[in-house]
């Protein structure tokens, strides 16, 4: 592909009016082609940023700020995709994987535990998080929620399966003869 400048000489050398060796003429075009040249990238740039798939810069911001905040934090391939999985959840969104979809959709890291009889799903965000951020997290999660489930979303902390996994007991735990002070300064 010829670059912009060589395309206006060869065409305006089909009209023999201009005289190329005269270097007002070739300043001039050479002006116009980096000024040309600029506006094509700009303009490539704005169309790029105008698709997630594309975007990498103020297109994915712009999308973000729309459904909650900037998470500058991830990787520009993580921001994509959080941000296709936010825009496709619908009406039938409510199956147990579309309800993970969504949640993965806020970029969280979590693991999620069903408890059907009582109608809770609770969710452990894995993370250190603000608590603006936190707040925002659980509110946007509640929105998207069926209203029948009662969520307890939980941020940090040991999961259930890791408290499962130590199998401790209350006489396990009680022989160990901890105090007070011993028991508030465990890891």
């Amino acid at each position: 592909m010829k670059d912009t400048y060589t395309s206006m000489t060869d065409a305006l050398s089909a009209f023999n009016l201009y005289s190329f060796d005269n270097t007002n003429i070739s300043t001039e075009l050479s002006v116009y082609a980096y000024f040309l040249d600029e506006l094509n990238a700009e303009l490539t740039t704005m169309l790029n940023e105008c698709f997630i798939d594309t975007a990498s810069y103020y297109g994915l911001s712009y999308r973000e700020l729309i459904i909650g905040a900037e998470r500058m934090d991830l990787s520009v391939v993580q921001r994509r995709e959080m941000l296709k999985l936010r825009e496709s959840i619908c009406k039938s969104s409510f199956t147990l994987e579309k309800i993970k979809e969504s949640i993965r959709s806020f970029g969280l890291d979590f693991e999620i535990y069903e408890y059907p009889s009582l109608y809770i799903v609770r969710i452990d965000a894995v993370g250190d998080y603000s608590k603006a951020e936190r707040l925002w997290i659980t509110s946007e999660i509640e929105k998207i929620m069926p209203a029948h489930l009662s969520v307890r979303l939980v941020f940090g902390g040991p999961t259930w399966e890791e408290c499962d996994s130590k199998n401790n007991t209350f006489s396990a735990i009680d022989a160990l003869n901890y105090t007070w002070q011993e028991i508030d300064n465990l890891d």
